[in-house]
């Protein structure tokens, strides 16, 4: 298995524990309370999103990583796709973060 196939695969725990939270409002939440360790941005996303992540993860020094498809992302919480993922525990965030390269 690939380090790609296993951020996904923790992806797919993240989201079946609770630990995560999928899309553009829900992230945005998640960013602002200071709850999100780690935001995965889709290589496919808009630049305002992008654009808006940066600043608000670069503001509070929350971690984002550009990571998959959102039919890719999406397909690993169970969704038709998704855009943005903020990933809510630590643990699965420097996991992540390792197997990415960031």
């Amino acid at each position: 298995m690939n380090d790609f196939q296993k951020v996904y695969n923790l992806i797919g725990l993240a989201c079946k524990g609770g630990n995560l939270v999928a899309g553009t409002e829900k992230c945005k939440k998640a960013v602002l309370s200071n709850s999100a360790k780690l935001v995965l941005l889709s290589t496919d996303c808009s630049d305002n999103t992008r654009k808006l992540f940066n600043d608000k993860c670069l503001y509070r020094d929350i971690p984002i990583a550009i990571f998959g498809t959102k039919d890719r992302l999406g397909k690993a919480v169970g969704k038709d796709y998704r855009t943005v993922l903020a990933i809510l525990n630590e643990g699965f965030s420097r996991e992540i973060m390792k197997l990415i390269g960031s």
